[in-house]
């Protein structure tokens, strides 16, 4: 796969496709930089410390029976699963699907204007254990 455009995202979180009900995610990784400069250098050391991650999405919202509110609500303080890949394909080398297990720690069912499209936002850091990047 090279370029491509954002039609095809799949996102399943905790075993439930949600991909027809986000209209962006932001699926980042990022490692803790610890300083190291010692007497002598002339410039900045820098080594690698832990890594961390976040999952950032922004829904249409629904409250049917099985519907995102019904999903999230209840997982307020609680882990779950993320999935996300490039496309709704099978996963492989060119589709890779990238997983973990975020905590929720926030959920705002409400946030629109009058006339708006009923959507919200959220932001899950991870809860523990890494993120896989899986292609088989």
């Amino acid at each position: 796969m090279a370029k491509f455009v954002a039609l095809d995202y799949d996102i399943e979180l905790g075993g439930t496709d949600f991909t027809s009900s986000i209209a962006a995610v932001t699926f980042e990784l990022s490692a803790a930089e610890q300083e190291t400069t010692a007497f002598g250098d002339t410039f900045v050391q820098r080594i690698s410390g832990l890594k961390d991650a976040s999952v950032s999405l922004d829904f249409h919202q629904d409250f049917g029976a099985a519907g995102i509110d019904s999903v999230l609500f209840p997982l307020i303080g609680d882990t779950i699963t993320v999935k996300v890949r490039p496309n709704s394909g099978a996963v492989s080398a060119t589709n890779p699907s990238y997983e973990g297990t975020f905590l929720v720690t926030e959920y705002s069912p409400f946030g629109s204007s009058v006339g708006d499209l009923a959507t919200f936002s959220i932001s899950f850091p991870l809860a523990s254990g890494t993120i896989e990047r899986v292609v088989t």
